[in-house]
């Protein structure tokens, strides 16, 4: 404000600005969060919103999240669903209407005016978390679907069509190689009657045409 002397104090473009201003902060943007528990069954949470308002000057704790929507990807008859855990960090997103009835299949009009409510937060798993928790051993070269935090297991697959599907016993493409390169390479052994002794199969040819084109495609 720029302050006036006498009576008047605030002209109208201070009066119109502090309206502005308080209206803009009223408004709530995206926000990190932390789960703090997960109902599977409706795939809802309990979030701890990670931002701390301060109202008058001071720090105000802001209440958990109760039953937020977590959005996973799906789309058609396909999806990706994750473990949710206790911990984990997720964004929220507002509304910018109240979506009460439309989560309830009640309609999707709003019930009242509210607008960019923390009460019509979403829960997205797309992150949250802040740069000092970056990705372990992440991938720079390849896609890299991850089981573990760590990135031991999971599915890797490169621009040129060379996959990895990495187990808890190693990658799956390179035993399954493996088993067909020993198939063609194997003889059949006859030990006993007139035709004793080894004898190609009639496999081995396809065999050994599958093992090369699965070590074509490890990666």
């Amino acid at each position: 404000m720029t302050g006036l002397l006498g009576k008047t104090t605030n002209g109208p473009d201070d009066t119109t600005g502090a309206v502005a201003q308080e209206e803009r902060n009223s408004i709530w943007g995206e926000i990190p969060g932390e789960i703090v528990d997960f109902d599977p069954a409706t795939q809802t949470a309990t979030i701890k919103p990670l931002f701390t308002p301060k109202f008058n000057g001071r720090p105000l704790q802001m209440p958990n999240l109760m039953e937020v929507p977590i959005r996973m990807t799906r789309a058609g008859d396909g999806g990706m669903t994750f473990p949710v855990a206790a911990g984990d960090k997720v964004t929220l997103r507002p509304q910018m209407r109240s979506t009460e009835k439309y989560q309830t299949g009640e309609g999707d009009d709003a019930s009242d005016a509210r607008s960019f409510n923390l009460s019509d937060m979403e829960a997205h798993l797309d992150g949250g978390e802040s740069l000092t928790d970056p990705i372990e051993n992440f991938d720079a070269a390849n896609v890299h679907m991850r089981f573990d935090k760590q990135g031991n297991f999971g599915i890797r697959g490169s621009k040129d069509g060379k996959v990895a599907v990495e187990g808890s016993e190693g990658n799956i493409y390179s035993m399954l190689a493996r088993l067909a390169e020993i198939v063609a390479q194997h003889e059949t052994q006859v030990t006993v009657g007139s035709s004793t002794g080894e004898y190609s199969h009639t496999l081995a040819g396809e065999a050994a045409e599958i093992a090369a084109k699965l070590r074509a495609m490890e990666l």
